[in-house]
């Protein structure tokens, strides 16, 4: 069993110690009410107690740092004062046996410096950082707790018997019972409204009851007056003494854990305090003192002057903390209005305001959609703080290019918006496109660095009666213009309304031929060279609608990537391959084919990809190396989650197959990279054989490259049997294409594998 640190038991022996202290005073205090002993018997065991929790309060301080370590001096120094105050008490009450209250002015000058001591080192402790506004709200809450207090206190004190004639001595007694119920309340004001900084609050909640023990000293005084040896002062200061041992305890152990902040409270960017509750000690004083005068009108029939008068400043005082308070929850209902249409990270309004603004606007006006291109990709390679400075760089780009006259919102998190009024100088789609390109060709200042960041704009021009739609109309444009490339820009055409329907007519359709079962797999071989002997198989999805033409996949695979449907379908098509993979397996044994899958490039962002395949995998009984998956170079090229995604594939043990290779523009690179085992080679390279000796030169190289890095290198789109020869010739070992066989049903690759068999 790991032990606390040596202080932290330390503290924890001394809390028992306190507590033995207190044992002893109830046991001696009950015998002595059985069997006559004098009255200073429990006078030592009262010191030795108030000296244990000094003790307690040096530790506090010899691990605590700053502030912290202050105060606790400062309350040891307190309670050495009540040390000896109590000493000279017990004098005083060895010299006067017959007084029921025995007190010396040197004894009462002790106390009350013990508890202007403790006073001084509350007051001195620094609290949370806070605005103005909270400040002020926090000195109406003290005010509200201390006239509410100081009420109550007077009430009580003038109410309470003192048990000795009226005289100095009194009324001495009476101020401090006042100023040691004044400390608790100060106690009080620190841990819940001004905040306790590097004093744990749950230590000065433990000293907070102490304000009730002067008030019960006295009760006791009179109630105890038959035993001379229970006197007020001997009864409270054993559980005084055990509630500071185990306030100095909870302090020490914070120390050690490090879990007591620092005085500074964290400040939010628009310098509120943040983690600040509303305190309810102002509300608890209103209704205590309100239940006070209720108490004292019953006996009185009327309301004493003094605590009326109290009680109308308390009511000002209460009034105009209110007043505060709904000015502080109107300003905060208008700081959250503009939240709600303000971005935080850039100041830009968002995309509600923005959509706010064209569905007011009555005249013509320009909307342009600007993203920042590959911006995912640097924000994973660069990090979020460099990626938010990259955001707000580009947001003032923008509005300087655009003027003042214009509207720019971050509309999503890498996309911006621009609407321009009629009459604006780049109040043209087109216009205004080439000039938001043309200002991203400068680098962007980021972080004492320039960075190029270029973008892709889409843009929108229309008359009165369409601006509240140039915004979808300026999507689509962008759009439009993402699928050609980066470092672009496209206007709104009413083609792209057509394709827009059609696209999301397709969609709808795709996620009904999903549900009812529409699509079906054929499988394309791909075959050992020379003899064409097959080896692989590559699946490919066609969706046929019921009732419905055929759907090139040309048309239905973009759609799917774009509305998500991808994944869904993806993992339909995994599921269905491997298992006529896993038939082929029980029915022909190592004849069978391999199986080759197709994975998008929103497949590739799915996290829980890896873990699909591996349950696919296990639930048809395949090998990892039975399978392979294709990706395009464009999926990895930007690297971050798609290539960890691959990697995690790799590591599952099936094969990676780079399909189209040699159309990317960075393909060498991704060798290094990407976790491939397959290459295939794009048809381009393969249509221009039989050519010129340079178009050979690349499908040799191609070639070259693969065997010299392990890798199986497979020529797409072969077509006539003088390209495969050629193709063997230049190192090729294995084809696909068209010459071989076209893609088929699983059954006719059953029966082909059957035939060759036979």
């Amino acid at each position: 069993m790991r032990l606390p640190p040596r202080p932290a038991r330390v503290a924890g022996l001394l809390v028992a110690v306190t507590g033995g202290w207190l044992l002893v005073a109830v046991l001696v205090g009950i015998l002595g009410v059985l069997v006559p002993l004098p009255a200073w018997v429990l006078w030592p065991i009262t010191v030795g107690a108030i000296v244990t929790s000094g003790v307690g309060c040096l530790l506090a301080a010899g691990t605590g740092s700053g502030a912290s370590r202050t105060y606790w001096l400062r309350l040891a120094a307190a309670v050495a004062l009540l040390a000896t105050g109590c000493t000279s008490q017990c004098f005083d009450t060895l010299r006067q046996p017959g007084e029921a209250l025995a007190m010396s002015p040197l004894t009462g000058l002790l106390y009350f410096a013990a508890i202007g001591c403790a006073v001084l080192a509350l007051l001195r402790l620094p609290g949370h950082q806070r605005t103005r506004r909270a400040t002020v709200a926090m000195w109406l809450d003290i005010a509200i707790v201390g006239v509410a207090s100081g009420l109550v206190m007077l009430q009580v004190v003038m109410t309470i018997p003192v048990p000795m004639k009226d005289g100095p001595a009194a009324t001495a007694l009476r101020v401090i019972v006042l100023a040691t119920a004044c400390a608790a309340v100060v106690a009080v004001v620190k841990v819940g409204i001004s905040g306790t900084g590097p004093v744990l609050a749950r230590a000065l909640w433990f000293l907070s009851p102490v304000g009730l023990l002067g008030p019960l000293s006295i009760l006791l005084v009179s109630a105890f007056q038959r035993w001379p040896h229970l006197g007020g002062t001997v009864t409270v200061l054993p559980p005084f003494a055990l509630l500071m041992a185990l306030a100095a305890w909870a302090q020490t152990g914070a120390n050690l854990s490090g879990a007591v902040s620092g005085p500074v409270a964290r400040v939010g960017r628009r310098g509120d305090v943040r983690g600040r509750g509303i305190s309810r000690i102002p509300y608890v004083s209103v209704a205590g003192t309100a239940i006070m005068m209720l108490v004292v009108t019953l006996q009185h029939g009327h309301l004493p002057a003094g605590l009326a008068a109290g009680a109308v400043c308390l009511i000002v005082l209460v009034l105009i903390r209110q007043h505060a308070a709904l000015s502080d929850n109107s300003m905060l209902a208008d700081r959250l209005a503009d939240q709600a249409r303000y971005d935080d990270l850039t100041g830009c309004p968002n995309r509600r305001h923005f959509t706010d603004a064209l569905h007011q606007r009555t005249a013509a006006a320009t909307v342009a959609v600007c993203d920042l291109d590959d911006f995912t990709a640097l924000n994973d390679r660069l990090g979020d703080d460099t990626g938010d400075e990259i955001l707000r760089q580009a947001a003032e780009r923008i509005a300087g290019t655009v003027g003042d006259a214009a509207l720019v919102a971050r509309l999503l998190g890498d996309e911006f918006g621009v609407l321009l009024p009629a009459g604006h100088p780049l109040a043209d789609g087109d216009r205004l496109a080439v000039a938001l390109l043309l200002a991203f060709q400068e680098p962007l200042p980021v972080d004492e660095h320039d960075l190029l960041v270029t973008v892709t704009v889409g843009a929108a021009a229309g008359r009165d009666d369409v601006v509240p739609d140039l915004l979808r109309r300026a999507e689509l444009a962008l759009q439009a213009a993402q699928r050609v490339g980066t470092n672009r820009h496209q206007a709104h055409t009413p083609d792209l309304d057509a394709s827009a329907q059609h696209h999301a007519d397709v969609a709808a359709a795709l996620r009904h031929g999903l549900e009812r079962g529409e699509f079906r797999l054929l499988y394309q071989p791909i075959v050992e060279l020379p003899l064409g002997t097959m080896r692989a198989v590559e699946a490919l999805v066609r969706w046929h609608p019921d009732g419905g033409k055929p759907v090139s996949p040309a048309e239905f695979i973009p759609v799917a990537e774009q509305n998500g449907l991808i994944v869904d379908l993806g993992a339909w098509i995994l599921d269905t391959a491997c298992a006529d993979a896993a038939e082929w397996q029980r029915r022909h044994g190592a004849s069978a084919p391999l199986i080759s899958v197709n994975v998008s490039a929103r497949q590739l962002l799915d996290p829980d990809l890896p873990d699909l395949v591996a349950a696919t995998l296990v639930r048809h009984g395949l090998d990892p190396d039975q399978v392979t998956l294709e990706i395009t170079e464009t999926a990895v090229f930007a690297g971050g989650t798609a290539l960890n995604t691959v990697h995690a594939l790799r590591d599952l043990g099936v094969g990676i197959a780079l399909d189209d290779f040699g159309t990317g523009h960075s393909s060498l690179t991704l060798l290094r990279t990407c976790p491939v085992t397959t290459l295939k080679v794009d048809k381009s390279f393969i249509d221009e054989l039989n050519g010129s000796p340079q178009q050979e030169a690349i499908a040799a190289s191609l070639s070259g490259i693969a065997a010299t890095l392990g890798l199986r290198a497979v020529a797409e789109g072969v077509e006539t049997q003088n390209q495969a020869d050629r193709l063997y010739v230049l190192g090729y070992r294995y084809a696909q294409g068209f010459h071989f066989a076209r893609p088929m049903p699983a059954a006719d690759i059953d029966a082909s594998l059957l035939t060759t068999v036979g």
